[in-house]
């Protein structure tokens, strides 16, 4: 069965049971036996729906970071691929002697990807398959490098290299969904009250919690670079490996700082902003972190009983440096906040990356804030629909200058699907 098929059956049983339980509150009176019954198998129906739910989406995940399983004379056939060939074709604006082999393939495969999304494609689409990379060796027995294994063929594939997978809350675990199609919704419970004890024949409390949903939908994200005339004319090697480093930089460094930062809007909802995370707050104006402050991040996960799964610290580089030299007890200095960046702190690795913001405001302290984040990276959803959408662009000034614009659009979401699984200090002062 379908997510959206388990996500609606299971949203109707939770209305069945908010209905009988409306029912008895609008009449002022307790559950019947029946009907405690009957909530008691639509909880039931509900848990094993939701338990359907986490395996269908593990394997989503599972489905989607695999890269196709080739034949070895269709990998060989790929790593013949001529970036070179695609480029100076678009450049033709379509004219010219059309693409053929491999060329002509891929490019199919890339618009079927593109339209499988929803997607219109002007200029060329390529497929995730060109944008993973991935390593083959040629059909050779050999021992050691003395023996022979220097001269085997080492064929590398990947027009962006790590673009889908370089992400530090994607390395550390995050939920990657590949080749989606239209919308996704992923649903969210949200635990409701305690209950309490009450007199033999007093009104039951309620104790169901909520549903919501994660919403993903694509968001463009595009870059571009200045390619030459000259480096057109380049072997595919030179190409791929100018393109596909520009281009890498451009798009993963918007990317990074969406998943940790991102408002929403033309974006994914980042961390920072979902509603529900933990919170630690330094002071007024801010205040340098330390172990109390590092401890607290991790409390306010654990106190949501969510403290399980892939679970880091992520902070820039500036935290990272000031951490190292603050002691853990002031009225020591031979042991710091983090003493061994490779053991982490409480057991969890620190992730660093200069996406986790540097310049955010707090009182008085304009500009010079840095973020902290704590949490289950496996409860942090991406999603990609389709490949990679290029066009070429050529005005008179490129004319003139003897170079054009090659413009890349992909498209993505993100976001939180378990808030308690996070928390995060904003005002943390590294200077």
């Amino acid at each position: 069965m379908k997510l959206k098929q388990l996500q609606e059956k299971r949203g109707g049983l939770v209305k069945q049971a908010r209905e009988v339980l409306d029912k008895a509150s609008t009449e002022e009176r307790a559950l019947t036996a029946d009907e405690q019954t009957q909530i008691g198998n639509i909880e039931k129906d509900a848990d094993a729906i939701g338990a359907t739910i986490d395996t269908e989406m593990r394997q989503l995940s599972r489905e989607s970071k695999g890269v196709p399983t080739l034949s070895t004379q269709d990998q060989r056939d790929v790593n013949t691929f001529d970036l070179g060939k695609v480029l100076r074709k678009l450049n033709q604006g379509g004219g010219g002697s059309p693409l053929d082999g491999i060329e002509a393939e891929m490019i199919l495969e890339g618009e079927k990807e593109a339209r499988a999304a929803g997607l219109g494609v002007n200029g060329i689409a390529l497929p995730q398959l060109l944008l993973t990379g991935k390593e083959t060796r040629a059909a050779m027995v050999a021992g050691t490098d003395a023996n022979g294994g220097e001269l085997i063929e080492t064929a590398k594939r990947g027009l962006l290299g790590d673009f889908y997978n370089s992400s530090v809350l994607e390395q550390a675990g995050a939920l990657v969904l590949n080749g989606l199609q239209g919308n996704l919704d992923l649903p969210r419970y949200t635990v409701g009250t305690t209950p309490v004890k009450k007199a033999e024949n007093a009104a039951a409390g309620e104790a169901g919690g909520t549903f919501a949903s994660l919403s993903l939908s694509p968001k463009r994200l595009p870059a571009y670079i200045d390619i030459s005339d000259q480096l057109l004319l380049q072997s595919p090697g030179v190409l791929e490996a100018f393109i596909g480093g520009q281009l890498r930089n451009q798009l993963n460094s918007v990317k990074e700082t969406a998943f940790f930062h991102g408002g929403g809007t033309l974006e994914p909802t980042g961390i920072a902003a979902t509603s529900g995370i933990g919170s630690v707050v330094g002071g007024t104006n801010g205040a340098a972190p330390t172990w109390a402050h590092l401890v607290d991040l991790w409390k306010a996960v654990a106190d949501d009983n969510a403290d399980i799964g892939a679970l880091s610290y992520f902070m820039n580089t500036a935290t990272i440096g000031k951490l190292l030299q603050t002691p853990k007890v002031s009225s020591t200095d031979s042991v710091m906040v983090l003493n061994d960046l490779a053991a982490g702190i409480l057991g969890r690795p620190v992730r660093a990356s200069n996406s986790v913001s540097s310049t955010l405001t707090k009182g008085t302290e304009s500009g010079t804030a840095s973020a902290i984040f704590y949490g289950n990276a496996n409860d942090f959803v991406v999603g990609y629909w389709g490949g990679v959408m290029l066009e070429m662009v050529r005005d008179t000034t490129g004319a003139k200058a003897g170079q054009r614009t090659l413009v890349a659009n992909t498209y993505y979401d993100a976001g939180v699907l378990r808030p308690q699984s996070f928390s995060a200090m904003l005002d943390a002062l590294p200077a």
